[in-house]
């Protein structure tokens, strides 16, 4: 259980700075998890917090997801949803190449389990183990739920997508300008940056716009369709190929990331 540090509390910050400056020397991405156990100071009664660092520097210098922090809490009624919260935020992580907002579909770029750290102090782990949760069983599940390495299918694939992203990128831009072509002509003096979507429509509607610019408009828009429905079967062909290679625990619900009108969900 390489992944799980038990330690004691006044430790434990310490390893877990150790952990992201390993990470960072190294040059790769990491994902740090905690589970901690605190009382209310009011109350007496305990609450356990959750927390996720992740950290995705060594992917790519544009990717939204570059950093991002993670704060859950949980009574005592419902702390058995900490242990699958865990697990899940794991999955999440193991599969989070393959968002359609990242521009990359290939494994091989995403974090690796060998760093996603999963923290416990020694009172959190027994406290944990007191209500019912097995320590060791969630280490070894946490642990199992590996990154999956590119297979030349996903490579494939991978090229596949950049050049489509490609010519969409060429035919969004066209699009642009066949848009600001459209506004001129209707002599609306505003970039077309400021217009809403709708807006833009309505626009159509209103003024009288020359047939052959109605028509680029519409055969662009087509084609744009058709190709963001092409990135959308090769991100569910390579979600789908990795899911299921992934070991996963039986109580992890599978349909929280399945894909859904040609996005990723998780």
């Amino acid at each position: 259980m390489d992944n799980i540090i038990i330690d004691r509390a006044e430790r434990l910050d310490s390893d877990i700075e150790d952990f992201k400056i390993d990470a960072v020397e190294e040059e790769k991405n990491f994902t740090a998890s905690r589970i901690r156990v605190c009382r209310d100071p009011r109350s007496e009664e305990p609450v356990i917090f959750y927390t996720q660092e992740l950290i995705r520097n060594y992917k790519n210098p544009n990717d939204p997801f570059g950093k991002r922090w993670v704060l859950k809490t949980f009574s005592p009624e419902n702390a058995m949803a900490a242990a699958d919260v865990t697990l899940e935020r794991k999955f999440s992580d193991s599969i989070l190449a393959h968002k359609k907002q990242i521009p990359d579909y290939s494994p091989l770029t995403d974090i690796h389990s060998d760093e996603m750290g999963l923290f416990l102090d020694e009172d959190t782990a027994t406290y944990l183990s007191d209500v019912g949760i097995n320590v060791d069983g969630l280490g070894e599940d946490f642990s199992g739920i590996e990154t999956i390495s590119a297979t030349p299918f996903m490579e494939e694939v991978a090229i596949d997508v950049g050049k489509l992203k490609g010519e969409l990128g060429d035919l969004r831009n066209s699009l642009r300008k066949v848009q600001q072509a459209i506004l001129d002509e209707i002599g609306i003096e505003r970039e077309l940056a400021s217009i809403p979507v709708q807006s833009f429509d309505l626009l159509l509607i209103e003024h009288h716009v020359s047939d052959g610019l109605i028509q680029k408009l519409l055969e662009l828009k087509s084609k744009i369709t058709g190709l963001e429905t092409q990135l959308g079967q090769a991100s569910s062909a390579v979600f789908s190929e990795t899911a299921m290679k992934i070991h996963l625990p039986g109580r992890i619900d599978l349909s929280k990331f399945l894909l859904q009108g040609g996005g990723i969900h998780g």
